[in-house]
């Protein structure tokens, strides 16, 4: 049992790693979900998404950067609670203390084992799920257009610019003030305008409809003069129709199981992308050990480009690997696991360098 009891320098490691990380995770949030925020918002203003959608999605989106940011704040966590050890003596003093490699290991990773086993599950059950309740939002979204995804004041275009509509004012009752609508039916250009006009749900279908009120509607094809003048009292148009058919998910938004049942390239690729995420927890705590590693007088920030450099050649690999995969190029066992095993092998230079590798070559030869 003492093998497993946390010593001293195990609490400490794990206290600065759990703090760091925590600050590293919440800036890497805040700046990734802010561009994301402001993709949705763009959306919103043209009209493609309502603001409930908005907030739903944001959440949702929250939730699965968190999953994909987890290796590199670990690796930056790691990075620079070394990196501020180092750089303050207190790793020489625990070196003279007979603190070496494998214990600085052995803390490092008592702090990844339940985060490995966290994200395991947060990459194999929680982010299908995840992104199959997005795809959800969007589509139960593009069936309940209502006033709150029209802009005043300007162009709002649906379905595929088969219906284009401008409102110049909406009143707080929901009503709206000189509306423009253009929408094509059977081959005809149509544009009508009013006065006034509301949406309105029909109870037995479920369509929508921008029930139009005192207006005139020209119909016709264009570049030909027999057009169709009409005045109304009330005309109704529709701009959205409930669809009874079920969502078709695709294959990165199929569950983890589900994967396991296909049998094809891009089933396993996307298995393997999701393996990969947990993964890379452990290939990356053993990088950040050895290049952690800075003179005191120097700072610990030339470490951290180098790791970042690292991590963005991994990550374009990783990337290249699937595509790899996808089109058959590379055989399903070797997949991406051999970016790990590269990194991992790096990493073991970088340590045996650490230590010097005559001496790694004595501690092989005197346990054989």
């Amino acid at each position: 049992m003492s093998a497993f009891k946390l010593k001293i320098i195990d609490r400490l490691f794990v206290v600065q790693l759990s703090k760091m990380m925590l600050g590293v995770m919440m800036v890497l949030s805040l700046i990734l979900l802010s561009q994301r925020l402001v993709r949705l918002l763009s959306k919103v203003t043209t009209g493609e998404l309502s603001t409930d959608a908005v907030l739903s999605l944001i959440s949702f989106n929250a939730l699965l950067l968190i999953i994909k940011i987890i290796p590199v704040a670990l690796l930056l966590s790691v990075l620079m609670v070394l990196g501020r050890m180092y750089r303050d003596h207190e790793m020489t003093a625990l070196s003279s203390a007979g603190i070496g490699l494998s214990q600085i290991y052995r803390s490092v990773f008592i702090f990844v084992a339940p985060l490995f086993a966290l994200t395991l599950f947060l990459s194999l059950v929680s982010a299908p799920s995840l992104m199959q309740a997005i795809e959800r939002v969007k589509s139960a979204d593009q069936q309940n257009l209502d006033i709150r995804g029209i802009t005043v004041g300007r162009f709002n275009e649906h379905s595929r610019g088969d219906l284009v509509f401008y409102v110049e004012k909406i009143t707080d009752d929901d009503k709206m003030l000189n509306v423009f609508i253009q929408n094509r039916q059977h081959g005809k250009l149509g544009i009508t305008s009013s006065k006034s006009g509301e949406i309105r749900v029909d109870p037995k279908t479920g369509d929508r409809f921008i029930i139009l009120k005192d207006g005139n509607r020209y119909e016709g094809i264009p570049g030909q003069a027999n057009y169709k003048i009409t005045k109304f009292k009330q005309y109704g148009v529709v701009v959205a129709q409930k669809s009874d058919k079920s969502i078709v998910f695709r294959t990165k938004e199929k569950s983890t199981g589900d994967l396991m049942k296909m049998d094809s390239p891009r089933a396993m690729s996307e298995l393997q992308r999701r393996w990969s995420i947990p993964l890379a927890l452990i290939t990356f705590a053993i990088l950040a050990v050895p290049i952690s590693r800075v003179s005191p007088r120097a700072g610990m920030y030339g470490n951290l480009l180098t790791a970042l450099l690292i991590y963005i050649t991994f990550e374009n690999f990783m990337s290249l690997s699937h595509s790899w995969l996808v089109k058959g190029v590379i055989p399903a066992w070797l997949g991406v696991w051999w970016v790990h095993i590269v990194i991992i092998g790096l990493s073991g230079l970088m340590s045996a360098k650490m230590l010097g590798f005559q001496y790694v070559r004595n501690m092989v030869l005197s346990k054989k």
